[in-house]
């Protein structure tokens, strides 16, 4: 099952694009490994930005599959997965 969320998170990249962890709804959760990553076409006649998606398995007290997504430099929780 999948979560539809797109809410704001604070994300550690101490390298650019290696997500270490990220803070969603004030806790903490620690990247064990990036899934993939991808980007998405924007209307750039309408001046959308870029979309950028990252796919990893992170864990806080148990593991979840979470997607974050970048346009230009905020980040969000765009889904879980289950």
């Amino acid at each position: 099952m999948v979560k539809l969320i797109n809410e704001p998170i604070q994300v550690y990249e101490p390298v650019k694009n290696k997500i270490r962890a990220f803070i969603w709804r004030k806790r903490l959760y620690s990247v064990i490994e990036i899934i993939g990553w991808w980007r998405e076409a924007s209307s750039w006649w309408d001046n959308e930005p870029l979309r950028f998606f990252i796919r990893v398995q992170a864990s806080n007290y148990s593991q979840g599959t979470y997607e974050l997504c970048r346009i230009e430099k905020q980040w969000y929780m765009h889904r879980v997965l289950d």
